[in-house]
């Protein structure tokens, strides 16, 4: 996947639990069941990397998890 110009977590598994929530509980956050947080994770997606980065903004916490890629 080229990550060039977005925001790119190596672990969103590690980042949700660094917000000191737990998967269940993100997934409520963002409107979603347990399952389809897990398919989000697998997937792998862009603007998936933004929500869980817009959802830690809103914690109020950032990461060394983070990986940004911006020319």
């Amino acid at each position: 996947m080229n990550t060039t110009g977005i925001i790119y977590y190596k672990s969103i598994p590690a980042e949700i639990k660094k917000l000191g929530i737990t998967q269940k509980e993100c997934a409520d956050m963002m409107g979603v069941s347990l399952s389809g947080l897990t398919h989000r994770i697998k997937a792998d997606r862009p603007q998936f990397h933004l929500a869980i980065y817009g959802l830690a903004t809103y914690l109020g916490q950032n990461s060394g998890n983070l990986q940004t890629n911006v020319e």
